[in-house]
């Protein structure tokens, strides 16, 4: 902007010939006016042309200042030059400001788009994969049941559950040992909350004990362990549908929900859970009504019959075993394209350590997010480490780490 002002008020041009052409072309839009310089502008007649100096204060007053409504962005602009200012770079240093704001970053809109890719937890065969989740409190039923414990099998989908009075660390060891490892086997992994009935020494020590890795997921998203809330939402409307409104006899459905969920086939596998653990489907009691052909021949008490029937079974099971494998590759397949449809819609944010940012505001207990006026966001903290795609430990300035670890989809860069 000197080269302008020097050019309009000496006419002082520059050496380079085609460099001289250029400012003249562009001094062509600038004035003087008392020796203050002035640009031609469509928005209005002139508007004032500022040093840097000046086009802060300007900018401080119309974003935040009396009359300010913390514009960002293209409205700032549009305002600034609507008063009849300008400067060079008035859109870059518009954005730059507005990004700074502290009040704007505190009470900013939720992002709603991911920030990161979606990362399978893939297992290899069945059952060596859990995915643990309290559902409740639920109406308080018989022997005061108030919770269910779900667990979930990350291949097959195959659920386990149980009725709780409260969901406590001596319940989840017992439900482990009796209903995962007596019945399957150890498995390799169990995913769990940050609760304080999984998240303690007892459960700790038990998986120490059977070498179960024990993970959990990120602070306030659910979403890292969201086999075991599928679980729970689907036990929770199958309940429903078969209460009638006796709600206090959940209990004695419960048993028969998860019968229904298991023998059903899953919109995404294609396949039942059942199916995929014993390699056939179930026998369901409307077969014993109607007798379907594999329960017809059966029926049959007549001993040759019924040999017949059992030779020709027992080859017909042998190629479902054979094909129990593919079942189980198509059934990966079908849940790779759920991945791709999730990647789609991410807006990917990685941060590093040492980075500043903010952390999303959620107040215990409550699912509902912040009440009005309050900010959205809290902090700045500190990215202490990068613990994994997406997620990160973070710290204060004064060293103090934030226990577990946080989603990238939480967290937004702070500028300061």
């Amino acid at each position: 902007m000197d080269r302008i002002l020097e050019y309009l008020k000496n006419g002082i041009q520059l050496d380079n010939r085609q460099e001289a052409q250029k400012l003249k072309l562009v001094c062509a839009k600038y004035t003087l006016i008392d020796g203050e310089l002035y640009r031609r502008s469509y928005a209005k007649p002139l508007t004032k042309c500022l040093r840097p100096e000046e086009a802060l204060k300007v900018m401080k007053a119309v974003h935040r200042g009396e009359y300010g409504t913390h514009a960002r962005g293209r409205s700032l602009v549009m305002r600034i030059l609507r008063q009849g200012f300008f400067w060079p770079n008035i859109h870059k240093d518009a954005q730059v400001f507005v990004e700074k704001c502290s009040q704007c970053q505190y009470y900013a809109n939720m992002q709603r788009q991911p920030a990161g890719y979606l990362k399978p937890i893939n297992s290899s065969w069945p059952f060596v994969i859990w995915g643990l989740d309290f559902l409740g409190p639920m109406p308080t039923a018989m022997k005061n049941y108030k919770w269910i414990l779900v667990a979930v099998d990350y291949f097959t989908k195959w659920i386990e559950a149980k009725p709780l009075t409260q969901p406590t660390a001596q319940s989840v060891e017992n439900f482990l040992w009796a209903n995962i490892v007596c019945r399957y086997g150890i498995p390799m992994v169990i995913i769990i909350d940050n609760g304080t009935s999984f998240a303690n020494q007892r459960i700790h020590d038990f998986c120490r004990e059977h070498q179960i890795n024990l993970k959990y997921a990120f602070v306030w998203h659910p979403h890292t362990n969201g086999q075991a809330e599928a679980a729970n939402k689907n036990i929770l409307n199958i309940l429903k549908k078969r209460l009638n409104g006796a709600r206090a006899r959940w209990p004695e459905e419960l048993r028969g929900a998860l019968w229904a969920y298991n023998t059903a086939p899953s919109e995404v596998t294609q396949e039942s859970p059942f199916s995929l653990s014993f390699g056939m489907d179930a026998v369901i009691p409307v077969e014993l009504e109607y007798l379907p052909p594999r329960v017809e021949t059966a029926a049959d008490f007549e001993p040759k019959a019924l040999q017949t029937w059992v030779d020709e079974n027992d080859g017909s099971r042998r190629i479902d075993l054979d094909l129990l494998e593919q079942k189980k590759e198509l059934a990966v397949l079908k849940c790779l394209r759920v991945e791709r449809y999730y990647n789609r819609k991410v807006n990917p944010r990685t941060f590093v350590g040492g980075d500043l940012v903010l952390k999303r505001r959620l107040l215990t207990g409550s699912n509902l997010g912040v009440p009005k006026l309050e900010p959205n966001w809290e902090g700045p903290y500190i990215v202490r480490e990068v613990a994994g795609p997406n997620a990160y430990y973070l710290m204060t300035f004064e060293g103090i780490q934030i226990p577990r670890s946080w989603s990238g989809d939480d967290l937004k860069k702070f500028y300061a």
